[in-house]
């Protein structure tokens, strides 16, 4: 049964079947052939995968990152990030990076990074002479902060599949995401000194300039700072309110999108009911994705367990060695291999699962093996052939694939850096929850 099931599944992957469909025709597949149970077990199994209550802020997430993208939200970070950075090496690049941070803690959505700030930033990286591939890597390799930062659809997903708070696992993401932030940042450092991405700043003589955007095109700090403290006061109020017990993380995301159209339309008095309905609709199509994946990956990981898939795993795995540390770098290797063409909330729901009752039986903290998951699965986006935000970031720069993977390659590799560093250091993920909770 496993192997019909991966089977099927893998030659729907290679026929470029939308992930969706390739996870439910395998598993109607395997029900159909091998598996005594009425097909409409299929039907009900889809449904439960979309049930659980905490997967409403999933939607709610997305639809309040489309607001205040429309709503003016969006430009007030980004000239935030342009007043702080801007004037460092790299510095359109380092803007890049921040922005991400600044966006991806309000959206949770690392797809929704890339379309919003990669159509603002890619453009302007080229037009100061980055090259389009090197626009796009950055693009696509800063996106993958927000699967780490709060209020992360991928982090809610893992801690509804686990029983894990949702709330402690936001905590545990915070330090790791400014490892990844600071990796970048040191990434982009070296790779602007050493390819000579001097035109950007063309109108500069000083050659301790080089690389930095032009004094003039940078905001005034304090306005800019000014200008973006209520679009900062939204994860402040997320983090603090779900802390306090005020209102849980379903909760908080309604209130992300009622406090989006509030500041976009009363306070930046940008937004428009014109504007509301462009959001809603961008962001239908990205929650049917989501949606749709889940579903049909929660009937695909009901398949694998009748099958006990997951079982010859554990023991396959355990079998090995029951050395937390190498059964984490087994996870890592199996992880990695596995972002490359499974998207990545199909994946937590389905390996999930597998990993979790074998990683918590050798004593991993639940909330370290989500982060270093999560991180694993944020590589995925990044990383060919699936790899949906190199592939998206490099659509948006008009760029071929195979050159943004030249341009994101330095930054994968930093990211795999972070990710080992999360591996072996379980403190940097479990202190701040121990603290905060």
């Amino acid at each position: 049964m496993g192997g019909l099931l991966l089977g099927s599944f893998g030659a729907g992957v290679l026929s470029r079947i939308p992930i969706g469909f390739a996870l439910a025709a395998a598993s109607m597949l395997t029900l159909a052939l091998i598996t005594d149970n009425n097909l409409s077990i299929g039907a009900q199994r889809v449904v439960a995968g979309i049930t659980p209550y905490p997967l409403l802020a999933v939607p709610l997430f997305v639809l309040a990152g489309g607001i205040m993208n429309v709503g003016g939200i969006s430009k007030r970070l980004l000239g935030l990030a342009d007043a702080i950075v801007g004037r460092l090496t790299g510095g359109l690049a380092q803007t890049n990076i921040l922005a991400s941070v600044f966006f991806g803690g309000l959206s949770g959505s690392s797809v929704a990074d890339v379309s919003s700030l990669g159509r603002i930033l890619i453009p302007a990286m080229k037009e100061r002479n980055y090259t389009a591939a090197y626009a796009a890597g950055v693009t696509a390799a800063s996106a993958i902060i927000a699967p780490i930062l709060p209020p992360s659809i991928t982090l809610i997903l893992y801690g509804v599949v686990t029983g894990t708070s949702i709330g402690q696992l936001f905590f545990a993401g915070i330090i790791p995401a400014a490892i990844y932030m600071a990796a970048l940042m040191i990434t982009v450092y070296v790779t602007v000194r050493r390819s000579g991405f001097d035109a950007e700043a063309a109108a500069v003589t000083d050659p301790k300039e080089i690389g930095r955007t032009p004094r003039d095109q940078i905001p005034a700090f304090w306005p800019a700072v000014v200008s973006a403290v209520p679009a900062l006061m939204l994860p402040v109020l997320i983090l603090v309110g779900i802390r306090g017990g005020i209102f849980t993380p379903t909760e908080a995301a309604a209130m992300a999108v009622a406090y989006s159209v509030l500041v976009g339309a009363f306070v930046y008095r940008e937004l428009t009911p014109k504007k509301v309905l462009e959001a809603m609709k961008d962001s239908v199509g990205l929650i049917g994705l989501i949606l749709l994946v889940m579903s049909a990956a929660q009937l695909y990981s009901w398949a694998l367990t009748s099958g006990r898939v997951p079982q010859a795993i554990a023991d396959g795995l355990l079998g090995l060695s029951e050395n937390p540390v190498v059964i984490l770098l087994l996870i890592n290797v199996l992880l990695l291999v596995v972002g490359m063409f499974i998207e990545a909330n199909a994946a937590i729901i389905i390996l999930v699962p597998i990993l979790y009752p074998v990683a918590t039986a050798l004593g991993i903290d639940p909330l370290h093996l989500g982060v270093v998951i999560v991180v694993n699965m944020g590589l995925g986006l990044v990383t060919p052939p699936v790899g949906l935000n190199l592939m998206l970031a490099a659509e948006i720069a008009k760029v071929d694939i195979f050159k943004a993977v030249r341009g994101i390659a330095p930054f994968l590799l930093a990211g795999v850096l972070v990710l080992l560093l999360l591996t072996f250091v379980p403190a940097l993920s479990t202190w701040l929850p121990s603290v905060a909770f």
